[in-house]
């Protein structure tokens, strides 16, 4: 069997002070937090699975600005392996009545310190995590990323 890491893209959407973050229910889990996330579709590039992630998952449209990490992270509770890119930038749209993916119940726009007191919900570390990241400055080139689709 050959082994593969689960490529996923995530976004850190950040105006006036307040992320947003989807409200969902994982398969067999309770309700957690997590940035807009999600899974690399056949035939499209990184930065176009994390728009299409955002749109379905929150409505918004979403126009990436910069890398702001890559993580590797394996989950204790399942052993699946993860290998994440995360973006920040802005949105440009909202569509209110756009039906979010199944399994979100609802977006929220959280400060900082509200993201933190709920770390117990955070669907993975790496919610946390990327939001440090974005806070200290990190940021790669989009051009960083080639696609050869």
């Amino acid at each position: 069997m050959i082994w593969k890491p689960n490529v996923t893209v995530a976004a850190v959407i950040e105006q006036n002070g307040k992320y947003l973050l989807v409200e969902e229910i994982p398969k067999g889990t309770e309700i957690k937090l997590n940035q807009p996330a999600g899974h690399l579709e056949p035939g499209e590039s990184i930065i176009q699975a994390c728009c299409r992630e955002v749109l379905e998952e929150t409505g918004h449209t979403f126009q990436p600005e910069v890398l702001t990490g890559i993580y590797h992270w394996t989950s204790a509770s399942n052993g699946i392996t993860y290998l994440r890119f995360t973006f920040s930038g802005q949105v440009t749209a909202f569509d209110p009545k756009r039906k979010l993916d199944t399994g979100i119940i609802r977006t929220s726009w959280l400060n900082i310190d509200e993201i933190r007191a709920k770390q117990a919900l955070h669907r993975t570390p790496l919610v946390m995590q990327c939001i440090e990241d974005y806070l200290t400055g990190r940021s790669y080139p989009l051009n960083i990323l080639k696609y050869y689709g």
